[in-house]
């Protein structure tokens, strides 16, 4: 009876212990990312220097109305959409941000991937409009491979538009 007792206790004792250490990890490389994309949208002098948190072959998806399968943006495109949001007169502030792990879509084991729900507000001239989005984000070797985001553009846009007129 003994040794079924602790046969049970020990298979409930490392079934229940997952290390996260990876996604610990992935979290604070992303928590840091958020803070320089902040800080260069905050500073007028700042140069967007964000290139090396993500890998070589990123790819940002996301899904505005009328494209059920999703956006790509590469590496490049995505960086360069920033600068011209900058150059446009647009400032993000990304603020709360709620952070889970992630699961592989095969196997359904944390897998390092993080999720994030997020509030951020975006300001042009003296219009600020606050959305929030949702983004789930793979890593590879530590660095972002790549990001689904969720969030209403569209209704941002047109919020935009309606607060100017």
């Amino acid at each position: 009876m003994i040794r079924i007792i602790f046969f049970l206790f020990s298979f409930f004792l490392f079934s229940c212990s997952n290390d996260h250490s990876i996604y610990h990890s992935n979290v604070s490389a992303f928590k840091k990312l958020v803070f320089d994309i902040n800080t260069y949208f905050n500073n007028p002098d700042q140069d967007l220097i964000i290139s090396q948190y993500y890998t070589d072959d990123f790819v940002f998806n996301s899904y505005p109305a009328g494209h059920k399968k999703g956006v790509k943006t590469s590496k490049a495109e995505y960086l360069n959409g920033l600068e011209i949001m900058k150059l446009a007169g647009f400032y993000l502030n990304i603020g709360h941000s709620i952070y889970l792990p992630g699961i592989d879509q095969e196997t359904f084991e944390f897998d390092g991937s993080v999720r994030v729900y997020y509030g951020a507000s975006l300001k042009s001239d003296s219009i600020v409009v606050e959305f929030s989005g949702y983004q789930t984000i793979n890593f590879k070797n530590g660095k972002i491979e790549e990001i689904w985001e969720w969030a209403d553009y569209g209704g941002v846009n047109n919020k935009l538009i309606e607060i100017r007129d």
